[in-house]
Order: C-alpha cells, then sequence, then structure tokens
C-alpha cells in the first residue's frame, strides 16, 4: 500500500466519446448522451443537461474538497508523435519539446493541449544526461476538452485529461513486435497501433455497432428496435437456422468485410486486441481474424457490462491503482505551464492542514495575549488620558455652574411675560437690567383684561415686588399699561412654567366675577397686611378676589389679588407709614 493512499478522496472515472459520456464513481455507474453540433462543441441544452445529471450523481456539497476526475477523451482530432531529443534535464526537455510542437503541428503551443511521456528504456534515471531519450506526444486542440473542462469544474471535480486509446492499453500485457488495439463503438472505432509496447499512431474508422444494425435492419427487413435486439442477441447466442438466420448471416459477413478492410488499410501485425459494445459479439472476432490473414489473433478482452463501465474507464482504475499519481500521459493547456499538473493530488495536504491545526491550538493562548496586547496597551493609555482630563473638566463644569446659578433670568423673564400676556396684547416698550429691574409698557385690550395681565405677573413667581405705575383708557376702549418690578433672588425664585396659568371652569366673564355695584373694595398699600386682605402675589384665606366686593370669600382656582394700585393711593399709604 502505497503511503497516504488512506488520506486521499476517492477518485471519479469519466469517458467522454463522441456519442455518450460514461461516469465511474465506487460501484456506481452513469452514461449520458451527447448531443454535438457540427463543430464539436455541445448544445446549450445538452450542457445543462450533463450539469445537473453529473450534479445530482456526485452529490458535491460547496463545503467539500474537489475530487479528482481523470478524464479518457476520444481520439477525434488527436495527433502522436514520437521525438528523439537530445540528453538534457526535465527542465531544458520542456523547452525543447514546445520547440518541435512549433515545427511539427500546423498550431501554435498555446492553441493546442498537449501532453509527453518518456519513453527511455527501463532502469536509466530520469534526469541522467548520457543517451538520448524518445518521448512520446500527444496534441489536440484545446477546445476539444476546454468545454469539459468548464463543465466539470462547475459540478465541483477537477478535471485531468489523458487520451482513451492510451488508457485502454493498461488493460492489455505489452507484447513483444507490433500489435493493436480496436475500440469498436456505436459510430466509429479507434485503432491505436504499437511498436514493442509503443504506441505508434492511433485512428479513426468509420465503422461502429450502428453500421450493424443497419445492416440488420435491410437485410431482414424489420425495424431498428428488432435489429438492435437481434444484435444483441448475437452476442449470446449463434445465428439462428433456416432463412431469416441465412439473411443474418449475409448481413453481418458484408459488415465484417468492411471493417476488416479499414483495419488492413491502417495495421499490419499478428495480434489485434478487441474492446467495446461490438466486441462482445460472438462471430466478430474469428470473423475479422479470417479477414486478416491466417497468422492474426483477434483476442477480446470482456468488460463487465454496466453504466459506467468500458475499457478506457476500467484502464484508468488500472492505471491509477498502478502509477498512483496520474495517468501515463497528461494533456495540458499551455496557459496553465506545461510542467505544471492540471489537478494533481496533494498527497501531504491533509497532513499539512492537521500538522497546522495541532500548532494552532498549542500556540492560540500565546498568541492571544500577543494580539491583545497592543489592543489593552492602548485602552490602558486612553483611560489614563481621560483621567488626566478629569481636573480640566471638573474647573469647566463649576464654570458653566456658577454661570447657570448667577446669569440674569432674561429668557424666564420672557417666558413669563409671553405666557401671561392675554390675546391681542401690544409690547410698546420692555427694558431690564442685571440688577432685576424691569420696566414694561403696553397696550392692552380692556381694564378687565390688565387686571387680568397684571394677576398672570404676580402669578408666574418671577417678581418680587410689580406696581402698575400708569393705567390709562384710550378712546377706542383700550387701556395703556406701565409696570415696574423687581425680579426674586435665584434662591426665592420658582421654575417658570412654558404653560399659560389655568383658567376657571365654568363660563365667566373675561376678566372674572362680575362687579356688585356699590359694593366696597378693599385696597392694601404695598407693605402693608391688614387682616381680611392680601398683599400683592400673596393667597392667604379670607381674602377677597379681585374685582369681587363681599369680603371673606374667595374665587375658586384663581389667585386673589387686590386690585392694582395707583400712584394716588401709594403715596398716601408712605405718607401713613411715615407718621
Amino acid at each position: 500500500m502505497r503511503s497516504m493512499d488512506f488520506m486521499r478522496l476517492p477518485g471519479v472515472y469519466i469517458e467522454i466519446g463522441q456519442s455518450s459520456l460514461k461516469a465511474l464513481d465506487g460501484d456506481r455507474g452513469l452514461e449520458l448522451p451527447l448531443e454535438p453540433l457540427e463543430n464539436g462543441r455541445l448544445t446549450n441544452a445538452c450542457r445543462e443537461r450533463l450539469t445537473l445529471s453529473l450534479q445530482g450523481f456526485l452529490k458535491h456539497a460547496s463545503w467539500h474538497p474537489r475530487r479528482r476526475a481523470l478524464c479518457a477523451i476520444s481520439a477525434r482530432g488527436v495527433s502522436l508523435r514520437t521525438l528523439t531529443l537530445p540528453a538534457a534535464t526535465d527542465e531544458e526537455t520542456q523547452r525543447l519539446l514546445r520547440l518541435q510542437i512549433e515545427s511539427l503541428f500546423p498550431l501554435a503551443p498555446e492553441e493546442l493541449a498537449w501532453g509527453s511521456r518518456p519513453l527511455n528504456p527501463a532502469g536509466l534515471p530520469r534526469r541522467q544526461p548520457t543517451a538520448s531519450r524518445e518521448v512520446l506526444v500527444a496534441a489536440v486542440k484545446k477546445e476539444a476538452i476546454q468545454e469539459y473542462s468548464e463543465l466539470l469544474a462547475g459540478c465541483g471535480l477537477n478535471p485531468v485529461f489523458t487520451l482513451g486509446a492510451l488508457a485502454r492499453s493498461a488493460l492489455c500485457a505489452q507484447q513483444p513486435g507490433s500489435y493493436a488495439m480496436l475500440d469498436v463503438g456505436r459510430n466509429h472505432s479507434e485503432l491505436m497501433s504499437f511498436e514493442n509496447g509503443v504506441p505508434g499512431s492511433v485512428r479513426i474508422l468509420p465503422w461502429g455497432g450502428e453500421h450493424l444494425t443497419r445492416a440488420i435492419e435491410d437485410g431482414l427487413g424489420i425495424s431498428r428496435d428488432e435489429a438492435e435486439k437481434l444484435k444483441i442477441d448475437l452476442g449470446r447466442d449463434a445465428v439462428p437456422a433456416g432463412e431469416p438466420g441465412q439473411k443474418l448471416e449475409r448481413a453481418l459477413q458484408q459488415e465484417l468485410d468492411s471493417l476488416g478492410g479499414f483495419v488492413r488499410d491502417n495495421w499490419k501485425g499478428p495480434l489485434l486486441y478487441l474492446t467495446g459494445g461490438g466486441a462482445r459479439l460472438k462471430a466478430l472476432a474469428p470473423g475479422l481474424a479470417e479477414r486478416l490473414g491466417d497468422n492474426v489473433t483477434c483476442q477480446p478482452i470482456e468488460v463487465a457490462p454496466g453504466d459506467g463501465r468500458s475499457a478506457a474507464i476500467l484502464g484508468l482504475k488500472e492505471s491509477e491503482e498502478k502509477e498512483g499519481a496520474c495517468p501515463p500521459l497528461i494533456l495540458r493547456v499551455s496557459g496553465a505551464g506545461n510542467g505544471e499538473r492540471v489537478a494533481g493530488p496533494a498527497q501531504f495536504k491533509w497532513v499539512a492542514l492537521a500538522v497546522l491545526l495541532a500548532l494552532a491550538c498549542v500556540l492560540f493562548p500565546y498568541a492571544e495575549a500577543l494580539i491583545l496586547k497592543p489592543g489593552l496597551a492602548r485602552k490602558l493609555a486612553e483611560i489614563r488620558a481621560a483621567k488626566d482630563r478629569l481636573s480640566t473638566i471638573d474647573r469647566e463644569l463649576s464654570l458653566l455652574q456658577f454661570v447657570k446659578t448667577n446669569q440674569p433670568p432674561y429668557l424666564e423673564t420672557l417666558v413669563g411675560l409671553a405666557n401671561a400676556s392675554p390675546p391681542g396684547a401690544r409690547v410698546e416698550s420692555l427694558s431690564m437690567n442685571r440688577r432685576g429691574d424691569l420696566s414694561f409698557r403696553g397696550t392692552l385690550g380692556n381694564p378687565q383684561i390688565a387686571v387680568e395681565f397684571r394677576s398672570n405677573l404676580v402669578a408666574s413667581g418671577i417678581f418680587s415686588t410689580l406696581v402698575v405705575e400708569e393705567q390709562t383708557p384710550t378712546p377706542n376702549q383700550q387701556v395703556v399699561m406701565r409696570i415696574a418690578a423687581q425680579w426674586k433672588a435665584t434662591s426665592g425664585r420658582s421654575a417658570s412654567t412654558n404653560e399659560p396659568p389655568p383658567q376657571p371652569s365654568g363660563k365667566q366673564p373675561r376678566g372674572g366675577p362680575a362687579v356688585k355695584a356699590g359694593a366696597p373694595q378693599t385696597t392694601n398699600a404695598p407693605g402693608t397686611n391688614a387682616p381680611g386682605t392680601n398683599a400683592p402675589g400673596t393667597n392667604a384665606p379670607g381674602t377677597n378676589a379681585p374685582g369681587t366686593n363681599a369680603p371673606g370669600t374667595n374665587t375658586p382656582g384663581r389667585a386673589t389679588l387686590p386690585p392694582a394700585p395707583t400712584r394716588k393711593d401709594t403715596n398716601a399709604a408712605l405718607h401713613a407709614e411715615a407718621k
């Protein structure tokens, strides 16, 4: 058993003929018909059918490694040459071969798929440059294998191409002298001649099993299916007696005469091996030997019937088991490099992967520390830098808090004025300073609205003092109002609200409840707090709501504030307090 055989995936064996494709994967076989065009390329429908059938046959998963496919191609369009080269190393031999191919073949090496095999006597080392060496060269147009290479690669295979006639030669023992192999196909036959075990030439003969079927059909006047069935029976039984047997015998002899003439024109020798479906015919070997001469022996090679089983495929399999690496001669496309295998087996690939995996498991803890160390050092540096910035952030935060605490509440005051202003109010002048003094002059709709405006300002909680300095009616029933106020200190000022003060439920006249005629009103001077009254901005129980005349009553939901004091009332109160 060769080393590393247990590590290699089993190969797939394929024969690409002129009318069919056969594949063998282990014990499973497959045979598919081909539909080539006049230029030899496959039709689109045939390509799709082949791809689907091969994918279902191989069951290749995308995560599986590609398997090697040994492919034997037909001899159609193949040229064989035996070249004698001077003594040289393998690298120099490849350069000499390219020069010889350019001179012997009508196409450039870049347009060919070609391969070579040394024919030196056994025992001479390959790299010993002491004698000339003979090399067998096979070449074919690269289009002949390029289409199948792409098709098989799409099915998850790595195809390796060789000549089918050479693959069949592995089934027969090499004989001294001249011999040949005839593979009888469906429409054509391939004849390869050998001289002392060295391939000499390969020929395509225009005769196949279909010719014999048509001869039986014409001779007996039966359908093609009946003629095909009768031909298969001839492979097991002798020619029947009677008139049908005589007609069948005449048809068979005529076709054997035709085949014998083709073989005589292309080969002379003592031994002929027969393979292919037509070789199963009992009368073929003796009848052909009779037509080739008394000294010629025709020996059929038995091949087990079944899908995917042919002489070329079995020869590929035997050659693989015997030589291990690849078929005797590999056809390569020049663009891929002649010294490079198209898809050779990687014997040490799995062992190398296993060793790398073991090393990775051992070194992973150390590698993890080395890999993560730069990132950890970078994070520690960022933490130290952020720690150094904390003192600066603290100073900036203290400054912002001081500014927020001590800045004048301009926006808060404007929000309070906006929320307290009734619809239709017009501001004529507004002034504020950092000391908290505010002066406002504006026009309101009527006196009752002016009273509501002052009450809303007091309820906002922004001002410590609020004095109406002027309240003058205008001819169009409006009121010009001038107010002087002082902000509350920061500690005593409540947060301003962006919502307008709540309105009482129920329908009431704008400006509060109706005032009864003749009812006395209670007026408080600023700075006094007589019983039953409220200073501006307070809401003690037992006070009168603005505009009411019932002492000791409050309007629910509204702040109870006295009427706005005038300048005259203010001066009188100050004079009384001075006394």
